[in-house]
This record gives C-alpha cells, sequence and structure tokens, in this order.
C-alpha cells in the first residue's frame, strides 16, 4: 500500500477509514477530516450547467444561510459591482449611491426569482417518472469484468444510460432512454460474441411485455366515425 503524503491532500477529497482484500481488514487510521456536503467555493458555472441537480442544491442552501457562492462567481460579482459604482461616481448624479443599493437589490430579487424556477423545474424532473427501455445481456462469461463490458459497449455504439450488473449470473440489463434508442443497441448488440461465448441480447422481459401489449391495444383500436 501506498501511502498518500496528506499535504497533498485538499479539502474536496474523501478519505476511507478501511481497506478491505480477500484476505485483509486494513485500518487506514487517516486523521484527514471529510468533506461535509458540497464545496461551492470549487464548482464553477461549467459544472453547474453539466450537472442540472446542483442549481437545486444551491438554492436551498443559499435559502439556508449558506454561502454557495461558485469559484468564478465571487470574482465577477466583485468586478461588476465596482465597475458600476465607478460608473455611478464618475457620474456625479445625485443620490447615486442609493440607485447603485437598488440597482443591486433588483438583480439580488431577479436571480431569487429565477433560482425558485430552476428549483421547481428540477424538482419536477426528480418526482417524474423514469421511462426508460431495459435491454437484456445474458451468457456472458464468468471472466468478463464491467470495465471490460463498458468498452464493448462503447465499441458498438451501445453505452446505456447505465447498467445492472449481475456478473453471478452472468447477465446485464443496460437502460436506455426509449424504446428506439434500445432497439438500435440490440440490432447492434446481436450475434456479439465475448470470449467465445455467444451473447444473448434482446428487450428485457418487462419491456417486451410492455410493447405487446401496446401493440395490441393499437390493434384494438376502432377508429370513430
Amino acid at each position: 500500500l501506498l501511502d498518500i503524503p496528506e499535504e497533498l491532500m485538499d479539502n474536496h477529497d474523501l478519505t476511507v477509514d478501511y481497506i478491505l482484500t480477500p484476505t485483509r481488514v486494513i485500518k487506514t487510521n487517516c486523521s484527514c477530516s471529510k468533506p461535509q456536503g458540497i464545496i461551492w467555493s470549487k464548482v464553477d458555472s461549467e459544472m453547474m450547467e453539466k450537472i442540472p441537480i446542483l442549481k437545486s442544491l444551491q438554492f436551498r442552501e443559499r435559502k439556508a444561510g449558506k454561502d454557495v457562492a461558485l469559484k468564478d462567481e465571487m470574482h465577477t460579482e466583485k468586478k461588476e459591482l465596482h465597475s458600476l459604482l465607478d460608473q455611478r461616481m464618475s457620474s456625479g448624479k445625485g443620490g447615486s449611491a442609493i440607485k447603485v443599493k437598488t440597482n443591486t437589490m433588483e438583480m439580488a430579487r431577479n436571480t431569487e426569482a429565477s433560482e425558485e424556477q430552476i428549483e421547481s423545474s428540477c424538482q419536477k424532473q426528480l418526482n417524474a417518472p423514469t421511462r426508460v427501455t431495459a435491454v437484456y445481456m445474458g451468457n456472458l462469461p464468468r471472466s468478463l469484468r464491467v470495465s471490460e463490458l463498458k468498452n464493448i459497449l462503447r465499441e458498438h455504439n451501445a453505452v446505456p444510460l447505465r447498467l445492472s450488473w449481475q456478473g453471478a449470473q452472468h447477465r446485464v440489463f443496460l437502460d436506455y432512454k426509449d424504446e428506439v434508442t434500445a432497439g438500435e443497441a440490440v440490432t447492434s448488440l446481436t450475434g456479439l460474441s465475448i470470449s467465445g461465448n455467444i451473447i444473448k441480447v434482446e428487450l428485457a422481459k418487462s419491456q417486451r411485455g410492455n410493447r405487446s401489449k401496446h401493440q395490441n391495444t393499437e390493434k384494438n383500436k376502432q377508429p370513430i366515425i
């Protein structure tokens, strides 16, 4: 085992207390504190766009009175405020300080309203039922690893939203965003052979049942005259 010097650890690094191997239980005795929640000063605007749920979490923590200023936000806000102050003061108009304060408060209100909309939107997404289509892959080799399977899926342009690995049963379930994408994955993976095993690839049973039910419903529909 290789110990990482504590001076190389940052406040966002998460250490482990124990390391488990097939034959040993190793206690690390690490004294580094673990991060508590999101460290917003290390999050930038690009990351916020890539991970939408962060906007909802930021809104909640701001309402709780926590400092949620982003890495690139603090510098930008200070720069804009100083620039606005300079413009107001240099104009020589009376009551400039009051105008600056009013504009700042208006910006804050607009930001809060926008964040409430984001919170509402994120909450709807979290509560919305997830409709995915699952694909079953069976007869996987005993020696196959998850990382190897992921590489194979990439090579066949069949990367799922997520996968449920059941190595002991030599199978895996792949979730795709809709039936069309799942069907394309089945077509791409059909006939796949891994380590001499011909892999069985098909829509999961529940998906096949739903599709048959849907097809029968459509068939039984009669036009209204």
